[in-house]
């Protein structure tokens, strides 16, 4: 069974156990469930204990008429770089398709920005949306860039929505900032436009950023992502805009649980916790916001504990807990998952009780930590001591595989291994933004990641989304797929990429790890 179809069964048990049925009336708008790494821990031990907890959302009917009405605020950059490789043209067919997908229960606010900020289209429901394409079809590049000014516009307009348009507690309110420079005009503090966003999603407004090309801050459009509980989406070129403004509204149509909140609180025996992966989420109690949930959605967090086992016998770690509000119905629902080890000297006992799948996770987990760091230090000039740091994240990968014997491992020692190339070649590169281009593609896999999503460097059978997509286009260009363009990862798909493998001296094995995915230009 795949990890995804396990996942799908524990938390189809823990539906089972409380009793719950299989309609979809009846199912909650989130499961969760935790696995351990190590069930016994030994006396005096140092190392850390690791708690995997996975979540997963229902599929629901999210056809028009039953999904949650959308308030919509497009915040559109027009600054003057727009207009290099064509970029405003592709940003308007975007923008115009978003609207043609809104029907008259959404509502639909537009802001343009450059140095100067003009609500385009005050918010209002979505009724005559061709006069608003034919506004949007207007815009021209000009100015500087003022993107907190922009944003904090947005976010006003969705605010001021619900109660001037008296919009039910149900809408849900959602910016979209799309921008391809620096905030350079206005606010300029990382900080301070970050929490604006935190306190967009404070009033129930979240907040998605879209980056196109190589000028913009991939770390600022992530905290502004992160903080106001929407996505981040890294867009190489303009002609993927339309397909992310897409996918975008799509997860916006089926969102099932939002206001999610995970929080661990600790026992006695917990000297210090950890949420790997989220910033200022450490400490003995650790808690942290997250996105909302759409449809069909899986995600992991993994909990790190440093534990005193200083005596014998059972140990309470403490408590896992989730609380949501569903997004149809607007009840509020919470998981509490007690977390419990025990204590003993025998240390074959708690070698017998290691679970796997998490020691692979915290693996997994700990090498994206360190690899995140060494992205930074590429860019920032010093890719030979990155290059340094990665290869020793490799040996430790390697040595940890030799017990754990798994094959995902096994494909980030491989993407690790691309890692290592691609620093090389961008810093050797003549071009000066090569180093820049690679920044931002591994930190785009790396924020994929944090959620359980290592889709970024292996794309197998059963897998779909945007980057199937982009796979299947690339094999199609090598001229070894001939099928539809699905973000399926089909049988089909699974043959071309053997087929594409074979000539290009790869192991072919019909899985695109990151080697397969960097010679098609996809890594």
């Amino acid at each position: 069974m795949s990890k995804i179809g396990r996942v799908r069964a524990w938390l189809l048990a823990i539906v089972t156990g409380l009793g719950l049925t299989a309609s979809a009336e009846a199912k909650p708008a989130l499961s969760s469930n935790l696995e351990i790494e190590r069930s016994v821990i030994v006396k005096g031990s140092t190392r850390p204990v690791y708690v995997l907890v996975h979540f997963l959302a229902p599929e629901l009917d999210v056809r028009s008429g039953e999904r949650p009405p959308l308030n919509l605020s497009l915040v559109l950059d027009r600054s003057g770089s727009m207009e290099e490789q064509g970029k405003i043209e592709y940003l308007r067919q975007a923008a115009k398709l978003a609207v043609g997908r809104l029907g008259e229960r959404d509502v639909v606010s537009v802001v343009e920005f450059d140095d100067r900020i003009t609500l385009m289209w005050p918010a209002s429901h979505a009724h005559d949306t061709a006069r608003l394409q034919s506004e949007i079809d207007a815009l021209t590049p000009r100015g500087s860039t003022n993107l907190a000014g922009g944003m904090e516009r947005g976010i006003d307009e969705a605010t001021g929505a619900r109660e001037r348009l008296h919009l039910s507690d149900g809408t849900l309110s959602r910016v979209v900032l799309l921008t391809d420079g620096l905030a350079n005009t206005g606010v300029t503090d990382q900080g301070e436009i970050a929490r604006m966003a935190q306190d967009a999603r404070r009033r129930g407004v979240r907040v998605s950023t879209i980056g196109l090309g190589l000028d913009y801050n991939e770390d600022l459009l992530q905290s502004i992502a992160e903080g106001g509980g929407g996505k981040y989406y890294y867009v190489e070129s303009p002609v993927q805009l339309a397909r992310i403004f897409e996918e975008e509204l799509k997860s916006a149509f089926a969102t099932c649980a939002r206001d999610v909140h995970i929080s661990f609180h600790g026992g006695g025996a917990v000297k210090g916790a950890e949420l790997i992966g989220f910033s200022n989420a450490s400490g003995r109690d650790v808690s942290a916001d997250w996105p909302d949930f759409y449809a069909g959605e899986t995600r992991s967090v993994l909990l790190r504990l440093d534990v005193d086992a200083g005596r014998d016998g059972p140990l309470e770690l403490g408590r896992f807990d989730v609380a949501w509000r569903d997004a149809r119905s607007g009840a509020t629902g919470t998981i509490d998952l007690p977390i419990r080890a025990s204590v003993a000297e025998d240390m074959a006992a708690s070698d017998r009780s290691l679970d796997k799948n998490v020691a692979v996770e915290a693996s997994l987990a700990e090498s994206e930590r360190g690899l995140a760091a060494d992205v930074a230090l590429a860019a920032q000039g010093e890719a030979g001591k990155a290059r340094a740091a990665n290869a020793s994240i490799i040996a430790d990968l390697k040595a940890r595989n030799a017990v754990l014997k798994d094959e995902r491992i096994t494909r980030k020692i491989e993407a690790m291994n691309v890692e290592q190339v691609q620093i090389a070649q961008a810093a050797s590169a003549p071009a000066p933004d090569a180093m820049q281009n690679y920044a931002k593609a591994s930190k785009q896999r790396l924020y994929q990641a944090k959620t359980g999503n290592r889709a970024g460097y292996v794309l197998q059978q059963g897998d779909k989304g945007l980057a199937v997509e982009r796979l299947q286009q690339g094999l199609a260009s090598a001229g070894v797929y001939k099928g539809p363009v699905t973000g399926v990862y089909d049988q089909a798909t699974a043959d071309a990429v053997k087929a594409y493998q074979k000539k290009n001296g790869v192991p072919a094995d019909g899985t695109a790890g990151a080697e397969t995915q960097a010679r098609l230009g996809l890594y």
